[in-house]
């Protein structure tokens, strides 16, 4: 018989119930018969009459109670997002070194952002979970957010369902069998035509008004443009302050090694900085916020509050952006990237030898340069040999008002 869900019959917390049983855990519908010494789930049927069922003896543990109203066919009340507070709270998670320990809130963190058939992953009940869910979740991050993080996000869910199947929430581990992210092709090199649709698309839905329809976060279109043309990771595009605005170019601080250097203004760059400036300063004043006094504190890039645009908000809301753009047909579902690539693409692009590519995107060596530049190489005529000339001509007011103050 199928049953409807909950309707539960509610519990009486102050009834004595056995000792190893932690009543704050305890679902709507399970309580405790003390004179059969059973536990009983109540429920409403599909015809709106109320049952209940023997799920368990005084000594079985609140895991294997739970596993019997799974088995009676009906839905446990537990979640994704349960499980993970409840794996939060163990001695395991609690064990872990603190860096770990932040490291896996973010993970969880992001999880709860995907969207799956069944709804919001953090949702979604433990039993209506499966390797095919957990596929389809690892391949959409490993796309949108990168491979490392797909990674880290796969072997967390491994864990986390580990932990469930030990204490009987579950009873297999729905990440196992799923296929870790593949490495994509090194070769790969994100098209000028991929680019500027997708670029033009971030400007306009930047363009409307903040949380309407058909908007996306302003700062999308903002970090696209910086990290190509600065060949930066997102994460460093994303921290730019008004401290690393130069009278000549852009201080670019690198990560993972990479040195930093100076990326000179073209047009375009001084473009997209003015841009951007603009909107924070609208943002700013719009909030009444107040403005840092150190330049190393004024990021270029705020969220809607004025505030520092944070990792975890930033992944989010790349991940919603692109999928818009396949729902529009901008981009083919084939044609998706991510952030990173566009320093793949920003070092390609990059006219000159080996030597130039090296420089423009900081690497400390010439193998650096192998993994990102996977643009055919095409060699200009001696005589015209050489980078783009640079204007160095300063149009824009905002910028000329930084520049004075920060020198």
């Amino acid at each position: 018989m199928q049953h409807k869900k909950t309707a539960g019959h509610p519990r009486n917390l102050a009834l004595p119930t056995p000792a190893h049983i932690n009543q704050s855990k305890l679902p709507k519908g399970l309580s405790y018969d003390l004179k059969q010494s059973r536990w009983r789930y109540f429920y409403v049927d599909t015809l709106g009459k109320r049952r209940v069922k023997s799920v368990g003896r005084a000594e079985s543990t609140l895991p294997q109670i739970l596993n019997n109203v799974q088995r009676l066919g009906i839905e446990s009340p537990h979640t994704f997002n349960w499980l993970v507070t409840e794996y939060m709270k163990s001695p395991r998670f609690l064990d872990l070194k603190p860096n770990t320990q932040k490291d896996y809130n973010y993970y969880f963190k992001l999880l709860k952002q995907q969207q799956t058939i069944e709804g919001s992953v953090g949702e979604v009940l433990l039993k209506k979970w499966t390797s095919g869910l957990c596929q389809q979740i690892i391949s959409d991050v490993e796309i949108v957010n990168g491979l490392s993080i797909a990674k880290h996000l796969h072997s967390f869910l491994s864990l986390v369902f580990t932990f469930a199947k030990n204490y009987d929430y579950v009873s297999t581990n729905h990440a196992t069998g799923v296929y870790t992210a593949k490495k994509r092709s090194k070769q790969q090199y994100v098209t000028d035509d991929v680019f500027n649709k997708l670029l033009a698309y971030a400007k306009h839905r930047g363009s409307i008004t903040p949380k309407t329809q058909g908007s996306s976060p302003y700062y999308i279109y903002s970090v696209m443009e910086i990290a190509y043309l600065c060949r930066l990771r997102g994460v460093e595009a994303r921290t730019i302050t008004e401290d690393f605005l130069l009278f000549k170019g852009v201080k670019c601080k690198r990560r993972k090694g990479s040195l930093t250097n100076i990326i000179l203004y073209s047009d375009r760059l001084l473009s997209v900085l003015d841009h951007t400036i603009i909107k924070r300063n609208d943002i700013w004043a719009s909030k009444n916020y107040p403005v840092p006094i150190s330049a190393k504190e004024r990021y270029l890039l705020v969220n809607n509050d004025g505030q520092k645009i944070s990792a975890s908000a930033y992944h989010s809301a790349w991940q919603k952006f692109i999928k818009f753009a396949i729902t529009d047909g901008i981009i083919s579902h084939e044609q998706r990237f991510s952030l990173h690539d566009l320093k793949r693409k920003g070092i390609s692009d990059t006219l000159g030898s080996g030597s130039d590519k090296k420089d423009a995107g900081g690497h400390a060596s010439d193998a650096s340069v192998l993994v990102y530049s996977k643009k055919p190489v095409e060699v200009q005529a001696a005589n015209e040999l050489g980078l783009n000339t640079i204007n160095y001509d300063i149009k824009s007011i905002n910028l000329k008002v930084l520049f004075n103050k920060n020198l």
